[in-house]
């Protein structure tokens, strides 16, 4: 790899906090809002930041960028978010280059998740480039590098068993319900939310469950009500919340707010004993629930460790996805070297087609019109193979020289007159 293509892939870096080094609770400080994210990408396109991807999900936020100014990355991230400087320097991580490479394919397929082989990731990436796009924060190496990851992670899901099972959050949300609630089929639940992951979580809840015991709540009651239809289940409006968490035995908040939406106040006479479930990062259930003696928290933290047979088969699969990522960002890299040496390439193929045009207008009064003919057709096949055995040269020995387009400039250049 030669010193410039690893100039440019130094430019490229994650800075983020995640689940394999931080608490839920301190997670919840660096999540981002749709606001927060929009306003930074608005902020890194107005300093002249050449790319950037914002990614905040339950088990992780990072930003993605491909630039030569990382500490003003890392200023504007921390602008948007309650983290300051310190926690981040304690429990946050930046990821540079090749590594930052592979990790960005592990996310996209799973292999680096909460719960192994969650390609629900996939969706919420694609939703972070697309918003990147939106504001024109996606240059040439991040649209090819993302090309290639989404790829990859196509493949693994359809030539591989990583996802095969419970593989995501909402998903382990039910299977920790089939688990732990000895009474399935006579339970009530209630589902707080109905963004992505609460229509996931009432589409897996309805479909494992065939319980039609479910009830909706979401702040915009249209939303809810359109979920409700699909499925053929209940929904109530946001005033009906405590009523409902009263009648529940289980309880599913994915709220997505950036502070607690299920307060203590809707446990308010409540006796009976409940299980709530909490998929939302930062936590959206209040802290103060914990105390109640009847009920049970479950955590999203507290989920990924319930892990099936299901879930530990899919890690036999996780060298095979690996094979797959290997290969394609082999091919990134050798795109990054054909792009890297299509200036060098015109330049090649422009000094031969001189040098051919020059003799051949100086033998050009010498030869009949035939003549002329049959000797253009040699002379381009002649600079065609030329130049493919340059290119094939330059190809090979690019990655030992400081330049190719000097080593080209050497070769072409007009000898000196005495």
């Amino acid at each position: 790899m030669s010193s410039q293509i690893r100039e440019n892939l130094q430019k490229f870096f994650v800075l983020g906090i995640s689940y394999r080094k931080t608490a839920l609770d301190v997670r919840g400080r660096f999540s981002l809002t749709q606001m927060d994210q929009e306003a930074l990408l608005r902020d890194a396109k107005e300093y002249g930041i050449e790319g950037l991807i914002v990614l905040s999900t339950c088990n992780r936020t990072e930003i993605y960028a491909h630039t030569s100014d990382k500490d003003l990355v890392q200023k504007l991230f921390l602008n948007y978010c309650k983290g300051d400087e310190k926690d981040f320097r304690y429990n946050g991580y930046t990821i540079k280059g090749s590594d930052c490479i592979k990790h960005l394919y592990e996310v996209c397929s799973g292999i680096d998740s909460q719960i192994v082989g969650d390609f629900q990731i996939v969706g919420q990436v694609k939703n972070a480039y697309q918003l990147s796009e939106k504001y024109q924060m996606i240059n040439s190496f991040l649209n090819r590098l993302f090309s290639f990851v989404f790829k990859a992670s196509k493949k693994i899901k359809n030539e591989t068993e990583l996802s095969r099972g419970a593989a995501s959050v909402s998903h382990a949300a039910v299977q920790y319900i089939k688990d732990k609630v000895s009474d399935l089929e006579s339970a009530n639940y209630l589902l707080f939310g109905t963004g992505e992951i609460g229509k996931d979580t009432c589409s897996n809840l309805v479909k494992h469950m065939a319980n039609r015991s479910l009830t909706l709540v979401n702040r915009n009651v249209e939303r809810a009500e359109a979920l409700a239809k699909k499925f053929d289940i209940n929904y109530r409006a946001m005033s009906h919340l405590t009523e409902e968490v009263k009648k529940a035995e289980v309880i599913i908040v994915a709220t997505g707010a950036p502070h607690p939406t299920l307060m203590k106040e809707h446990f308010e006479d409540t006796t009976d004993c409940k299980l709530v479930l909490d998929l939302s990062v930062p936590r959206n259930v209040d802290m103060a629930i914990d105390s109640l003696e009847n009920v049970l928290v479950i955590s999203v933290d507290e989920l990924s460790e319930h892990t099936s047979e299901a879930m530990q088969q899919r890690l036999t699969c996780i060298p095979q996805a690996e094979e797959i990522i290997d290969d394609s960002i082999r091919e990134f890299y050798g795109w990054l070297e054909v792009t890297f040496l299509s200036p060098v390439i015109v330049a090649l193929k422009d000094n031969l087609n001189k040098i051919r045009d020059k003799e051949l207008e100086y033998h050009r009064p010498k030869m009949s019109d035939d003549e002329l003919k049959r000797v253009e057709k040699i002379t381009s096949n002649l600079m065609n193979k030329i130049a493919r055995a340059c290119i094939s040269h330059l190809k090979d020995h690019h990655k030992t020289q400081s330049s190719p387009m000097e080593t080209l400039n050497m070769i072409f250049q007009e000898p000196e007159t005495k």
